[in-house]
């Protein structure tokens, strides 16, 4: 239903390679979010600017008041410094797009195009909605863009993201959870300060917290069941000013995932139970405190069908696979799966040799991915309208 000229290829990485350029971080999107507005001016969409904080912006095709499905792209980078050697390497210091939203974010206007020069809308007297959406890492931006009624009449969600893991022209789709809840935590420890010569005269911050980050490992491997899995992460830890001195006070800050609810519970409730036995054996106060975090990315019967028709019909059935376990990483579009069904899908973009994972100083992906991704969110959008006019 939808191919791209070769022209229209180079424009949809020419895109991504000046987002890849100038990156911005969550909320901070200014630059992305302009050259955003100058290409959906181009094919002459309509659209808000300035929402959820600032840099989102909702698009809108076809003025049919019939069905309406949305697709959604995230647009931040990541505070990360660059070190690929591409040639479009990031101009600004420390912060990179290394998660593949240059992509996305090209994909999706790519897939405008195709949508905005085909008249299926008018013949379904179908919209679809476009989400460009700031702050996926910082996990708000989601809830802002739900905030400020950007799924207003749309009764369907997708969206799709580049996976290394799979080679180029794979698309990988599975129905239910395929991203696991996460609830990033803080734990405070408030002990008594001395000297390093006396510590019993000293309640150590420094030995409670790593009481704590020993017994959590043993907490995973020992309590939680091993067929539904479970991390914690403690990722910092800071405490003390001097060597010569007992710290007093200690912080750690970490994250937990979990693919099952009564896990999630289970692991909550003996973090909880850690903290207070480890209170009262070393007389010291620790607050743990639970951040929002995010629910699970579950894609629903529906959705997760039409996603599947619309690779098949690109790639071929064969080419259709599974991510197989879900996995440990978050993602806000679950927020969007809260209000609405939705399907999140892979997107295979494997590089060879394979430059670094994702959120490293070296990922990169492979631009072929960027003509399938744009063709498969035109197409999949049109598959939803359809379903959505029948019924």
């Amino acid at each position: 239903m939808f191919t791209l000229t070769e022209e229209q290829e180079q424009n949809i990485r020419e895109i991504r390679r000046t987002l890849h350029r100038y990156p911005e971080l969550a909320f901070q999107e200014q630059k992305t979010a302009a050259l955003i507005e100058y290409h959906l001016k181009k094919i002459g969409a309509s659209y808000q600017t300035g929402l959820a904080g600032g840099t989102g912006i909702r698009a809108e095709l076809g003025k049919g008041t019939g069905p309406c499905v949305a697709l959604r792209a995230d647009i931040d980078a990541l505070p990360v410094a660059e070190e690929t050697g591409l040639v479009f390497s990031s101009q600004q210091a420390g912060v990179m797009h290394a998660c593949g939203h240059d992509g996305h974010t090209a994909m999706l206007l790519g897939a405008a195009q195709l949508l905005a020069q085909n008249p299926i809308l008018d013949e379904l007297e179908a919209r679809v909605v476009l989400l460009f959406q700031p702050a996926e890492e910082a996990g708000t931006g989601a809830s802002a863009m739900i905030a400020d009624n950007c799924l207003q009449d749309v009764s369907m969600i997708f969206c799709g993201h580049i996976d290394t893991h799979h080679p180029v022209g794979y698309f990988a789709v599975d129905q239910g959870l395929i991203c696991s809840y996460t609830d990033p935590f803080t734990i405070d420890i408030y002990g008594q300060g001395g000297h390093a010569a006396r510590p019993h005269e000293a309640i150590d911050a420094v030995v409670v917290g790593a009481s704590l980050v020993l017994n959590i490992q043993t907490m995973v491997s020992r309590i939680i069941n091993p067929a539904n899995p479970g991390v914690i992460t403690v990722g910092r830890i800071a405490a003390g000013s001097v060597h010569n001195v007992i710290a007093g006070k200690a912080l750690l800050e970490g994250t937990i995932r979990s693919t099952h609810l009564d896990t999630r519970t289970l692991i909550i409730q003996k973090m909880q139970a850690l903290v207070q036995g480890l209170e009262k054996m070393c007389s010291a106060e620790i607050n743990f405190t639970l951040q929002q975090g995010l629910p699970a990315v579950v894609n629903d019967a529906t959705s997760y069908t039409l996603a599947r028709q619309a690779a098949e019909q690109l790639v071929g059935a064969d080419r259709v696979i599974s991510h197989g376990l879900p996995s440990l990483g978050g993602e806000d579009f679950s927020f969007y799966q809260q209000k609405i069904p939705g399907t999140m899908v892979r997107f295979g973009a494997a590089k060879n040799p394979n430059p670094g994972p994702a959120h490293s100083s070296v990922f990169d992906f492979d631009e072929k991915v960027l003509a399938y991704g744009s063709r498969w969110l035109a197409t999949v959008a049109v598959h939803a309208l359809q379903h959505l006019k029948k019924s």
